[in-house]
């Protein structure tokens, strides 16, 4: 049972059976598929892996059954024990090794065989991939030559088994070398042997390539020679199988087929019988890197500059950097995406770009974006995402300024989870930056990562702090704000695309709106554009009584501005606010005085009654186009109706009950007497009052009408003005004292009272103390009046005459 169990042991380990290492003590890899494809070229067997740390990194694993025999077995060996101990960017990296009684177990990176992908290639005949393959080729080329001279001249050990089988290629496409089953010293040491020497003969095909001092054995020879000229047959031997297939004999690598023009000269060096003229790996790069020579390519010399950009001169990186977006777009995509991008992304992360301010790091970023526009979403977010994300939590302003630069190039490939819990913490402190530049790139940006905001990060955050850069000490960030604003207010699907909803009726109402107003008496002319322009925009989703009330007043002092832009801005949008009022004012009822008489049946009865037939009289006289006081609001019509029916009862310069022929008065010094005459008014004198009653339930006196021209008929152009000095309690604000009984004569007699209303308005406001009028402005009226406070408004104005001016904005008009 023993040797069943051990049997069966030895079975699951070879296909990734049991346990965490696939079976094999100390082995964190498990095994998968095997490529077929692979089997024979080597004493190896290729297998897909996976580790089992939890990070589930693919991997490569070299399995060598140990079955076949010692000889086998003591080259799977040295190549275990040199994969262990050489580290080189051309080698093929070495991850993890074991070694069991019936197998080797070798884990490195994930890698391709070269022969299998020569393979691919010769079975595509449209040669559609010809030109980016010719130039991977050309760097792998390079990438092996500089691993060979890294052994030769560092390691002083010999490869001696370069071949197409001994290359590997990864995922980006570059070439390792591997296959170190013959790696040995050159001199020779007593009691051991030599790899190259006794053990050719496990390697398959190997005679097919042998060079001619290891086919006669003329060891004495081969020592004697350079370090590197065994391993430089090697390489004519890779390069003739890379471009005209396996050599199955020396005569045969005779001929250059389809090796290119300028690297058969070197392919012929690399292949010379004398060792003496043969050209060792380390000669081969230092000739095919010469101006004009095969290794001298736009594509060798950008890879060889990022991989040793570290050590560069500013300068150098400079011109690099400069022509870097132009160099990569012809690279291959699958070797700019797992080789370039992780050198450009080491390179953002650790420095080495250059000093601050260069503007080296906008350009390096600004390949990762274009690098990143030909990926996947699942790549993306594989590759570039994390690296982007780490970038904003950098405190280097330089490379912070170019990330804002390029917020829309990457943002919109990055998931909404991660712009919001990542992404935006970082952006946000960008609005509080000491660094004008910073918060002014914040500001642009802002555009690019709303529509990866949930609505309430979009209101709460994003739209206050653009409100507080309303604000800003420069002004082109306030102006740049206030734009974003609009913006934002403004987001239309297929333009701007914000989560549902996008900025809050509340956040229009209670945190843009005032801040506009501010905006709109910034002394930064541009800032009032930019206001207006927002104003303009955003009044379909304000409410029209605020437009009335809040905004329309703020505008109107910008209609005459200093600077012709804001008078344009601020005439457009006093006409986005007059459509938009004016639709409101289509939706509401013509009268609230219907309401009131709905109310009930005896609704009709008591003061109410008077009050609602008054009203209804004002309106339907300033809905008349004959009629005087058409422009009188309906809030104002209770007390517009009694004045209007006392001018039209009265005939010129005569009161009720008095005689037609009494000579007008002379007005008194310094009264001020607006003039109108009835037929100016365009309305004709009444015989009798429009409002007749019971003269025993007296309400408020009439007013005071007084002639300046001496003239007592109709024709003349006589002037006539309320006397509305007495604004006050039991005054109605057009110049109606409750106090003023009797009609004032020339000389200060009084005469009949007028007829009253049917029923007596009760007064506007509680009663005030009432302020005895000096005798200089009474003098010649024959009576002491009383004056109150002024009261500003319509309360000012004089029936025919002209306001007074009791404000700025008065005076202004």
């Amino acid at each position: 049972m023993s040797g069943l169990s051990s049997y069966l042991l030895s079975t699951l380990s070879k296909v990734g059976g049991i346990g965490g290492g696939g079976g094999v003590p100390d082995f964190h890899y498990t095994l998968g598929e095997r490529l077929d494809g692979f089997s024979g070229r080597t004493i190896w067997e290729l297998h897909k892996a996976q580790s089992t740390d939890g990070k589930q990194e693919e991997a490569t694993v070299f399995v060598f059954d140990k079955t076949r025999g010692s000889s086998y077995t003591v080259a799977a060996q040295n190549a275990l024990k040199r994969m262990r101990t050489l580290r080189h960017p051309g080698v093929v990296r070495y991850l993890e090794g074991a070694e069991t009684a019936e197998a080797i177990y070798i884990a490195t990176e994930p890698v391709v065989p070269l022969v299998l992908v020569l393979d691919r290639e010769n079975d595509d005949d449209d040669g559609s991939s010809s030109e980016g393959a010719g130039e991977l080729r050309r760097w792998g080329l390079f990438k092996v030559a500089e691993a060979l001279r890294f052994t030769n001249d560092d390691c002083k050990l010999v490869h001696a088994n370069v071949s197409a089988a001994s290359v590997f290629v990864t995922k980006a496409g570059e070439w390792r070398l591997a296959g170190f089953e013959l790696m040995d010293a050159l001199e020779s040491k007593p009691g051991e042997q030599h790899m190259y020497r006794h053990y050719t003969g496990v390697v398959p095909g190997y005679a097919a390539r042998m060079a001619p001092e290891m086919e006669s054995q003329d060891w004495s020879r081969v020592e004697s020679g350079k370090l590197g000229a065994l391993d430089g047959w090697g390489l004519a031997c890779l390069i003739h199988e890379l471009y005209n297939g396996a050599a199955h004999s020396s005569a045969q690598m005779q001929t250059q087929g389809r090796i290119p023009a300028p690297l058969w000269p070197l392919c012929q060096r690399l292949r010379a019988p004398d060792l003496r003229r043969r050209m060792a790996p380390s000669e081969f790069l230092q000739a095919g890197q010469r101006p004009g020579a095969f290794l001298d390519s736009a594509f060798v010399n950008a890879c060889r500059f990022i991989e040793s950009i570290a050590v560069r001169e500013d300068d150098e990186r400079a011109d690099f950097f400069a022509n870097l977006d132009a160099t990569i777009s012809g690279f291959p995509l699958e070797f700019t995406k797992h080789k370039i991008l992780p050198e450009l992304l080491k390179l953002v992360e650790f420095g080495g770009i250059g000093r601050a301010g260069s503007g080296h790091d906008a350009k390096v970023l600004s390949s990762i974006v274009q690098i990143g526009k030909g990926m996947g979403d699942a790549e993306y977010n594989a590759l570039i995402a994390p690296a982007i994300v780490q970038m904003f939590g950098s405190n280097d302003r330089a490379l912070r300024f170019s990330l804002l630069e390029h917020m829309a190039s990457f943002v919109q490939a990055i998931p909404p989870d991660l712009v919001a819990k990542k992404v935006f913490p970082n952006f946000a402190t960008g609005f509080l930056d000491a660094a004008p530049a910073i918060r002014e790139a914040t500001v642009k940006a802002s555009l690019a990562i709303a529509p990866k905001l949930s609505q309430k990060t979009l209101n709460n955050d994003l739209v206050r702090q653009l409100v507080r850069l309303v604000g800003d000490p420069e002004p082109g960030i306030r102006t740049n704000a206030l734009i974003c604003v609009g913006k934002l207010c403004t987001a239309k699907p297929g333009v701007l695309d914000l989560d549902s909803g996008g900025v809050s009726e509340a956040s229009h109402r209670y945190v843009i709106c005032p801040v506009l107003m501010q905006a709109m008496r910034d002394q930064f002319p541009p800032v009032r554009s930019a206001a207006l322009a927002v104003v303009g925009a955003c009044a379909p989703k304000w409410e029209a009584p605020d437009i009335a009330c809040r905004v329309i007043p703020t505008i109107s002092p910008l209609l005459v501005d200093s600077e012709k832009p804001v008078r344009t801005a601020a005439f457009k949008a006093l006409h986005a606010m007059e459509a938009r009022i004016e639709s409101h004012a289509q939706t509401m009822p013509d009268t609230q005085a219907k309401k009131q008489q709905a109310s009930g049946p005896g609704a009709a009865a008591g003061p109410t009654a008077g009050v609602s037939a008054q009203t209804e009289a004002a309106a339907s006289m300033a809905g008349s186009p004959d009629r005087w006081g058409g422009w009188a609001v309906s809030s104002l019509s209770s007390t517009i109706s009694g004045a209007l029916s006392l001018a039209s009862s009265l005939p010129i310069g005569q009161a009720l009950g008095s005689s037609s022929t009494s000579p007008p008065p002379t007005p008194s010094t310094g009264e001020h007497r607006a003039t109108s005459t009835p037929a100016a008014l365009g309305r004709t004198p009444s015989a009798t009052p429009v409002n007749s009653g019971p003269a025993a339930a007296p309400a408020k006196a009439a007013p005071t009408l007084k002639p300046t021209s001496p003239q007592p008929n109709a024709g003349t152009d006589t002037k006539w003005s309320f006397n509305d000095d007495d604004w006050g309690n039991g005054s109605d604000g057009w110049g109606l004292d409750d106090g003023d009984d009797d009609l004032d004569t020339e000389e200060g007699k009084p005469v009949a009272p007028l007829a009253r209303a049917t029923a007596a308005k009760p007064p506007l406001k509680p009663a005030k103390p009432v302020v005895q009028r000096p005798a200089s402005s009474t003098a010649g009226s024959g009576q002491a009046t009383t004056a109150a406070p002024r009261r500003k408004g319509l309360g000012a104005m004089k029936l025919g005459g002209q306001p007074k001016k009791t404000t700025a904005l008065d005076d202004f008009l």
